[in-house]
């Protein structure tokens, strides 16, 4: 794997758990690995074994291809961050931005139509 893949699979990995709500400590236990292994990981500095990766992926609700893509398209990179920051908002919040999104859809041309 490629100095960059590496990364790429670390930012993952680290962002599917911190969505997921989940702390190093319990992956760590989960996986029957220290915690500083999943640091490692999380930092691409440990290889990820396969069998590890797909219960990190169950583990976090992921699909296997979610970690193994090559690239992130910036459209799924900002559905991420969206993601990410709509599950730190209460349940009345998340209610309004989706009220929000809603609106914009409504006043926005199509996706074809741009």
């Amino acid at each position: 794997m490629t100095e960059p893949a590496r990364k790429r699979l670390a930012e993952r990995l680290r962002s599917a758990r911190e969505s997921a709500g989940i702390s190093q400590d319990a992956v760590a236990q989960t996986l029957g690995v220290p915690r500083a292994a999943i640091s490692q990981i999380e930092h691409g500095n440990r290889r990820v074994e396969a069998i590890e990766l797909a219960r990190l992926a169950k583990l976090y609700g992921k699909s296997l291809s979610y970690f193994a893509d090559d690239g992130t398209s910036q459209e799924a990179k900002e559905f991420e961050l969206l993601k990410r920051t709509t599950s730190e908002l209460s349940d009345k919040d998340r209610g309004e931005v989706l009220r929000f999104a809603e609106f914009l859809r409504g006043r926005s041309p199509g996706i074809n139509e741009k």
